[in-house]
């Protein structure tokens, strides 16, 4: 995925401009509307959501039905996360969060509160630990599915969270629950297939050994950013791992791993997301 790409869909009341933000629109220091459309356990829905509750960015969510996928705005694109920034469709974990980071309102929540205090701090720093943003994206977050699924009675309790949506019926929950378990272990499998992943447990706890050695025990940082407050990495590797809070994986290798002091600083930046 291109990391500023914005792509369209065919919404009610789409306006016609190709930029987001116009310099010249006043509106752009306003919050802008978002709604998010996610899965509760996808990992590049929660690092969206950990940016939004980062800047305590007011936003409404939409858990999308994965058998059925009847929530999302109507077009060609059928993934998650998509959301409406000011009633713009924008796909894709990598091109929200750059839509949200040029808009003027989001800057300034930083700029002026977030990192009020900070220690060397900018929006160029914040964005620029391209390592361990790849880290995230390409290692880490193929790791989740095939931890939470490694059986089908492991898949069927990563859909704990389907009992809490209140606009599904009880079948809906009942078909997504008995349904989307046998296709997630399916999908899980694939996944370590591809990636060749011959012992998922072990390589998620290597994985996080590495943040740790790597990203947050060098001069005892707070931070992956090195700085009082985190940086964009910190954000996209705490929402990875937030997927799977309440499930086994996080409570062997977060909960009560060498990164729990780091997560719960993070839960805090996030206003307990």
């Amino acid at each position: 995925m291109a990391f500023r790409q914005l792509r369209r869909l065919r919404i009610p009341r789409l306006t016609p401009q190709h930029r987001l933000f116009s310099d010249a629109n006043p509106s752009s220091f306003s919050p802008p509307s978002v709604t998010l459309y996610q899965y509760a356990i996808c990992p590049f829905c929660n690092k969206v959501k950990a940016l939004l509750n980062h800047v305590g960015l007011h936003h409404e969510i939409v858990e999308v039905n994965p058998l059925t996928k009847s929530e999302l705005p109507k077009g060609d694109y059928r993934k998650v996360p998509i959301a409406l920034v000011d009633e713009q469709a924008v796909l894709g974990s990598d091109a929200i969060i750059s839509a949200l980071l040029e808009h003027r309102h989001v800057q300034e929540q930083l700029l002026n509160t977030r990192w009020k205090d900070a220690d060397n701090m900018t929006l160029e720093a914040f964005q620029q630990d391209t390592k361990w943003l790849d880290f995230a994206t390409n290692q880490l977050a193929t790791l989740m599915y095939p931890n939470i699924c490694r059986s089908v009675s492991d898949a069927y309790r990563s859909f704990d969270y389907v009992s809490d949506v209140p606009t599904w019926s009880a079948f809906q929950k009942f078909s997504i629950r008995g349904v989307g378990s046998i296709a997630m272990y399916m999908a899980a499998s694939r996944v370590k297939k591809k990636y060749n992943i011959e012992d998922e447990r072990k390589a998620l706890e290597e994985a996080l050994q590495v943040w740790y050695n790597e990203a947050l025990n060098r001069d005892e940082k707070q931070f992956a950013s090195g700085a009082n407050v985190p940086n964009l990495a910190d954000l996209t590797v705490y929402g990875t791992l937030r997927s799977v809070e309440g499930l086994e994986a996080h409570d062997t290798f977060v909960r009560n791993g060498p990164v729990s002091d780091w997560y719960q600083r993070m839960k805090e930046q996030t206003n307990n997301m």
